[in-house]
């Protein structure tokens, strides 16, 4: 694995998903519709319900792998996950969406910080937090 810190997973759970939705709004119509299409999402509730399921899971297996550093994730079929996160916020509004991706943010920052060095040490949790938090970013920037 390259580079690796828990500073940089908190600035980017800060600095760059803090400011995701903001920077989102301040593209004009037309660029989000182009954004969203390249995303391969209609609306961008559905996008941030997807992101806050992958994290949602990732907090998981990490509190999975504190406790049990063998454990074996189950294979995932990620159009179905990806297709189950988007209906199961289509009722909800881009607002309430929102709150829910903001909640899992800062749920994911609290993770992180409270992480120790032994936890840091471990080869799956670390993986874990840069496809989530990390790479995650850079596949939806």
């Amino acid at each position: 694995m390259e580079e690796f810190s828990k500073e940089q997973v908190i600035k980017c759970l800060k600095k760059q998903w803090g400011t995701y939705v903001d920077r989102y709004n301040m593209l004009s119509a037309a660029e989000q519709q182009q954004y969203l299409a390249r995303q391969g999402y209609v609306r961008l509730g559905d996008l941030l319900a997807h992101l806050a399921a992958w994290w949602q899971r990732g907090m998981q297996l990490i509190r999975v792998y504190q406790r049990d550093p063998g454990f074996q994730p189950p294979n995932v079929d990620v159009d179905a996950f990806n297709a189950e996160a988007v209906a199961s916020v289509k009722n909800l509004s881009d607002a309430e969406v929102i709150s829910h991706f903001e909640s899992r943010r800062l749920q994911m920052l609290e993770l992180v910080k409270s992480l120790t060095e032994v936890d840091l040490q471990s080869e799956r949790i670390k993986s874990q937090l840069a496809i989530e938090v990390i790479e995650h970013y850079q596949e939806h920037l």
